[in-house]
């Protein structure tokens, strides 16, 4: 991501951090996760959603839904190379190509160019 200074002047350059979210599961409970994330590095952090609130989870549910049923089940994926490639590829398709009802048959990067343009 950019680094900007006061007046919005491009500095430089440093690594998006990365929140990993996950419900509140004992799989995401336990100390082999939780060693997972317990370096000092600034980039990589665990964020578990509030206990009894499935809406925060409800838009990446409905991406893995969306991803399993219109393109991963439709095709032969040999191996975690393979899975890579097909999940870039379909994220691309998803918010760049393919409109979404709930946006007012836009797509993600449409509605999202929109919004910064009103601000």
């Amino acid at each position: 991501m950019d680094v900007v200074d006061a007046g919005d002047l491009v500095t430089g350059q440093a690594p998006a951090p990365i929140a990993v979210v996950t419900d509140n599961g004992p799989c995401f409970r336990g100390t082999v996760f939780a060693d997972a994330f317990a370096s000092d590095d600034p980039v990589l952090r665990h964020v578990r959603t509030r206990v009894r609130s499935p809406q925060t989870n409800g838009v990446v549910e409905r991406f893995f839904g969306t991803l399993k049923y219109e393109h991963l089940y439709r095709a032969i994926i040999g191996d975690g190379n393979a899975l890579a490639v097909e999940i870039n590829c379909f994220r691309q398709t998803y918010n760049a190509l393919r409109p979404h009802q709930a946006l007012d048959d836009r797509t993600p990067r449409q509605a999202y160019l929109t919004g910064l343009e009103s601000t």
